[in-house]
């Protein structure tokens, strides 16, 4: 909790604010994704490595501005940072709607991956300054926020593309939820600046305001990165596997693609906060482990169920793949200073994430080059075991985070001590 009393709720805002600002950062990445074959066939493309590629271009530009966003969010007001990230966010998405010119799709995905990488280093420093004796469980309930995102933006895109019947300004199908989903981001971003709160700095006169960032600690969490980064490229790039596995293989259109790849994210919502509740402790890292094993021995089997399994399979993976998010950020800054937290969060996603972003072209070029076996679903086993394998790969990251620090004992609260219902203290 925040030392201060009369800080308390306004933590609490900041922290729910901050959770719906996550949703809308992992909406805009993923809501073109059961768009694939509808911008392709507008825009007269080949194959779907060309839509794709927004995507990756949008997730690179994320990660690659991630440190120095980091260098930020320890330095000036994290509020402002978010609130402008958002709004920028929206806007870039929200123009989507109005061009069909590729060159410029592509350009706009810069622009918000510029915005967008404001997020992470700022929200993550941000909700544990505010909750100091239970960062665990904040970045826990920040993590709902991305099962929401990736559950609203497949669902919302492919069901928008195709029940929308608004014709202003002559924009097709797929440019509809664009525009929708752009305009609520910025409604949003103007309200987190007027009712978030920031956390007060150290002053100057302080001891270290600005600790540097040593050369040992950059080296451990590269090396952590290098690893974990397996798992972030199986889950960004299982995304974009499955909307194509599910339009090319099973012909599915692009509203019940949006529904099975939304819904297969929504079981983070709950499971973020649950596996940090129960994993506090010495429990944080082997249950991080065992996430990452289980989450790519299911992933592997997906192509040999039926299509009325694959949401239920999903779901049983993304409940590990997603909830090991919020374990390993629990994990890794309850061994770091809150002062230099921005700057390892930032310097972690710019090397896993950039990693990462380029699942989705991958994933686009791979199902290309399958040719006429694309509609085949056991063509895809391939692709699916090795995302599989990249998932075992990253378990070996536990012990690197081990290795960034001891635990702060004084910001873990037993299991038997803090609610994630109400984050306060339980009799």
């Amino acid at each position: 909790m925040p030392e201060s009393d009369s800080s308390f709720p306004r933590g609490k805002i900041t922290l729910a604010l901050s959770t719906l600002l996550h949703a809308f950062t992992h909406a805009y990445a993923t809501m073109l994704v059961p768009l694939y074959l509808l911008v392709a066939q507008d825009l007269n493309l080949k194959g779907v490595r060309a839509v794709s590629l927004i995507v990756t271009v949008y997730g690179l530009v994320y990660c690659l501005g991630s440190y120095f966003a980091g260098v930020a969010a320890d330095r000036v007001n994290r509020k402002v940072l978010l609130g402008i990230g958002l709004l920028g966010n929206a806007l870039a998405v929200t123009l989507m709607g109005f061009t069909r010119q590729y060159e410029v799709l592509v350009a706009l995905g810069v622009v918000a991956g510029i915005f967008g990488t404001l997020f992470h280093p700022s929200a993550n420093a941000l909700v544990t300054a505010h909750f100091p004796k239970a960062p665990g469980m904040a970045i826990g309930l920040l993590g709902c926020g991305a099962g929401l995102g990736f559950f609203v933006g497949p669902q919302f895109a492919g069901s928008r593309a195709e029940s929308a019947r608004w014709h202003f300004f002559d924009v097709a199908d797929w440019q509809r939820p664009c525009v929708e989903l752009g305009l609520a981001g910025l409604v949003v971003g103007f309200l987190f600046l007027l009712l978030a709160r920031e956390v007060p700095r150290r002053r100057p006169d302080d001891d270290v305001p600005h600790p540097p960032l040593t050369i040992e600690m950059r080296k451990r969490v590269m090396a952590l990165a290098a690893v974990l980064g397996c798992r972030d490229f199986a889950g960004i790039a299982s995304l974009s596997l499955v909307g194509i596995y599910l339009l090319r293989a099973h012909g599915l259109d692009a509203r019940r693609t949006g529904f099975v790849v939304g819904a297969m994210m929504l079981v983070s919502v709950v499971v973020n906060p649950i596996f940090v509740y129960f994993s506090g402790g010495r429990r944080r890292l082997p249950t991080l482990s065992t996430m990452l094993v289980v989450g790519g021995a299911i992933v592997t089997t997906l192509p040999l169920w039926p299509l009325a399994a694959i949401l239920p399979v999903m779901c049983s993976f993304q409940a590990f793949q997603l909830g090991s998010y919020a374990v390993s950020d629990a994990a890794t800054l309850e061994r770091v200073p809150a002062q230099v937290r921005g700057r390892v969060v930032g310097l972690f996603l710019m090397i896993a994430g950039t990693f990462a972003s380029t699942g989705p072209w991958v994933m686009g070029a791979w199902t290309d080059a399958l040719g006429d076996r694309a509609g085949e679903p056991i063509a895809y086993a391939p692709i699916f075991a090795t995302l599989g394998a990249m998932m075992v790969v990253a378990a070996f990251a536990s012990p690197l985070i081990a290795r960034l620090g001891e635990q702060d004992v004084h910001a873990i609260e037993p299991i038997s001590e803090i609610s994630p219902a109400t984050m306060e203290p339980t009799v």
